[in-house]
């Protein structure tokens, strides 16, 4: 789940692909609505770590 925070400090209102903003802030996991978001000046902040890619080895 990514939390989006709106360029407009404290709007609430409709926003992108259905999400909805209280205070600014709104929730959404669909990977194409964060995308949006990030290339038209949103605050994207994701809770879940980033992948690297990498694996570790079990033994």
């Amino acid at each position: 789940m990514a939390t989006l925070r709106t360029p407009i400090e404290g709007f609430t209102g409709p926003g992108p692909g259905g999400t909805t903003f209280v205070n600014g802030e709104a929730e959404t996991d669909d990977p194409a609505v964060i995308a949006y978001a990030r290339r038209h000046g949103y605050e994207v902040e994701d809770d879940e770590p980033k992948k690297t890619g990498r694996t570790a080895k079990a033994g």
